[in-house]
């Protein structure tokens, strides 16, 4: 049923708003929702509701909380700033009577936002936007005043068009820095291996990474590039003919760092 048009319940006492005076305010849903998700929207109440919660007209002091309080809704305010407004018709031709602040910024007055949407659809009368169509190019005569297509069919059209118009993204030139150094992968062996102790965890782990990689024919430039960042000359490493055997592949992964490396 089109909210629109069929009889609108409160948001606080789901009593029927058709033939009544119902009174837009500021307010949030309530019930089952994630932490953090709560979204602030404008309820539409019954004047028995509003007249609740609202101030005491002769006091002027604010009501209880537990006045605009329901299980399923809450409400502070009439929305829109400044005094309450006399009762109108909503500008989008549901029936219904509205009362909101006299806000500047609020253009009209619309019962929820299914009306705001549909007053917005229809300024232009229907018209379209006088442009010719996107696909077949005949002129939008119909529609939004926003339209680029006469239709969904020419819509479809245009999208399998520009579809067909996609050339294929070229694959990338490899990297050489991808492909581990022959020597790196004969030094790393007896570290990966368990044979030789004694390099860090970190170390350790990205020469792991690169040998899997390298056996099992993926790419291993992320790992490569982790060794590159490694200063070769400060990691742990053993002093063995092992150890001077990685530091130094290690040290040729990097020229540009170390122009000069040491023996």
């Amino acid at each position: 049923m089109d909210t629109r048009t069929g009889s609108r319940p409160c948001a606080m006492c789901a009593a029927g708003l058709r033939g009544g005076t119902a009174y837009l305010v500021d307010g949030v849903r309530r019930g089952r929702r994630r932490r953090g998700t709560t979204r602030f929207t404008r309820l539409l109440i019954c004047e028995t509701c509003y007249e609740r919660g609202s101030p005491d007209p002769d006091t002027g002091l604010t009501r209880a909380v537990s006045a605009r309080r329901t299980k399923t809704a809450e409400w502070w305010a009439l929305a829109g700033r400044g005094p309450a407004l006399p009762p109108q018709l909503c500008l989008a031709g549901c029936g219904l009577t509205v009362v909101r602040g006299a806000e500047v910024l609020m253009r009209g007055v619309t019962c929820s936002a299914a009306c705001r949407t549909s007053l917005t659809r229809t300024r232009n009368g229907g018209r379209g936007s006088g442009r010719p169509c996107g696909a077949c190019g005949t002129l939008v005569t119909a529609g939004r005043a926003d339209s680029a297509y006469c239709g969904a069919a020419c819509r479809q059209k245009a999208y399998r068009r520009r579809v067909a118009d996609r050339t294929p993204t070229m694959a990338p030139a490899p990297n050489p820095t991808s492909t581990p150094a022959p020597e790196l992968l004969a030094a790393l062996v007896p570290f990966v291996d368990g044979t030789t102790l004694g390099i860090s965890q970190t170390l350790y782990k990205t020469l792991y990474r690169v040998h899997i990689a390298h056996l099992r024919g993926h790419d291993p430039a992320e790992h490569i590039a982790k060794l590159t960042s490694l200063n070769p000359d400060r990691i742990k490493i053993p002093d063995t003919a092992d150890g001077r055997r990685l530091r130094t592949s290690l040290r040729a992964l990097r020229p540009a760092q170390n122009p000069h490396p040491q023996p």
